[in-house]
């Protein structure tokens, strides 16, 4: 209820400060009716459908020259046919790599003339309502911005099992990578039902251990079109993970089993992403008590997070009042008021250092969620290429016989970095 005032206010000072959009009276004298606007996101289910519901309901009551419907649907699995068929959206939540083939069919509108313009964005909010990773991620090689920040998770999470770690006499959450290992291997030793740690593999988790293990996962360059995993880091960090799993510290499982298993209360640690985090806590349903630590440092001495999640783009449809409303909606989404009400109830992260100032009294009473954030000097994100999904796949392939022991380390990274390069690059194509 106090996140719903906070959001209510700072809404309304948006609303009085410029932040509305122009209709011409209606005839006669009476009040004018407001713009409509459609906006599509993916969120159909759980704790993130009732948040955007609760969202757009509250822009609604805040803004009435405006009126946003909302429908559940994936924007970026359904915005070319449903723009050829002239029913797109005037709003739509899409993946980073989704947008260059909406980009490339002008089916997306670019930013620039709405971020500069008289509602558009201040160096000032700019600068304190993103880190400048986030902004970053936002823009194409070429510098053209087609997305605005919306909602960005943490890769790399902990989540563990308070009763579990009592029985093996853990006092305190792990702070480094080690320590993982340590109080896995403490919980396998407590009975043969136990294990230490429970792990769907993503190669993306992976890159943030071999960074924080001052490893390198790209070559440098505006665009990183190539991998560069042949480093000790590399081979550090995946070592580690094949010894979990050799022990019998680590089990390693499919999809969302490792949530389901957590929720036995058999498993003493997750590594999950900040996303997950209201799944797992739902799988445990108040049986033990759930604590959260945040993205453990490696042997470099700090942690490294990849951060990733999906954002507002406009389509390119409707009138000029439509997509000058359109803005509207979509800087609101993304002010530190909105995202803080957002990472309060999904515990996505904190765009930017002002919705963190609003979420410091909340994280200092919610300890497991404030795992989410670490240090944003620290994050980076993953290179946009619309091969993404087949780098992904044939990454996975290499690091999943590496973690059951069927070729080395050494073997993985070396084969990792050639047909990861491959795909990034675009001599392959999935």
């Amino acid at each position: 209820m106090k996140g719903s005032r906070v959001l209510r206010a700072a809404a309304m000072a948006l609303v009085l400060t410029g932040s509305t959009v122009a209709v011409s009276a209606a005839p006669g004298g009476a009040a004018p009716a407001p713009v409509s606007i459609v906006y599509w996101s993916g969120h159909a289910s759980g704790a993130l459908h009732r948040a955007v519901v609760a969202e757009v309901a509250m822009f609604n009551r805040t803004h009435p020259g405006i009126h946003v419907t909302f429908r559940a649907i994936a924007a970026q699995n359904h915005a070319m046919a449903a723009f050829e068929s002239g029913q797109a959206p005037n709003v739509g939540l899409i993946t980073g790599v989704s947008r260059y083939q909406l980009e490339k069919a002008h089916v997306i509108v670019n930013l620039a003339p709405f971020i500069s313009g008289r509602n558009g964005l201040t160096r000032a909010q700019i600068h304190t309502w993103f880190y400048p990773v986030v902004w970053a991620a936002m823009h194409d090689p070429d510098g053209a911005q087609y997305l605005m920040p919306n909602e960005k998770k943490s890769q790399v999470d902990i989540y563990y099992n308070e009763s579990l770690f009592k029985q093996a006499g853990i006092k305190s959450p792990p702070r480094t990578w080690a320590q993982v290992g340590a109080d896995a291997a403490a919980i396998s030793r407590l009975g043969h039902e136990d294990h230490g740690i429970a792990w769907t593999p993503r190669v993306t988790q992976y890159f943030d251990m071999v960074l924080a293990d001052g490893g390198r996962v790209y070559r440098p360059g505006p665009r990183r079109r190539a991998f560069d995993l042949q480093n000790a880091g590399a081979v550090r960090a995946l070592t580690m993970l094949r010894s979990w799993v050799k022990s019998g510290a680590m089990i390693l499982t499919s999809g969302y089993q490792f949530q389901l298993d957590f929720g036995t209360g058999h498993i003493g640690l997750l590594i999950d992403s900040a996303a997950g985090y209201t799944y797992d806590k739902s799988a445990v349903g108040g049986k033990f008590v759930m604590g959260g630590a945040p993205d453990p440092a490696g042997t470099a001495g700090f942690a490294s997070q990849e951060i990733s999640g999906t954002s507002n783009a406009m389509f390119n449809v409707g009138t000029a009042a439509q997509k000058a409303a359109a803005w509207t909606f979509m800087k609101w989404m993304a002010s530190p008021a909105t995202n803080a009400y957002w990472s309060r109830h999904t515990n996505y992260l904190p765009l930017g250092p002002a919705a963190y100032q609003l979420l410091k009294g909340f994280y200092r009473r919610h300890p497991a969620e404030a795992a989410n954030y670490s240090n944003p000097a620290h994050w980076w994100f993953a290179p946009r290429t619309p091969n993404d999904a087949a780098v992904t796949v044939a990454l996975r392939a290499i690091f999943d016989k590496a973690l059951n022991g069927t070729i080395t380390p050494a073997q993985a990274v070396h084969q990792m970095d050639v047909t990861g390069t491959a795909y990034l690059s675009g001599k392959e194509r999935g």
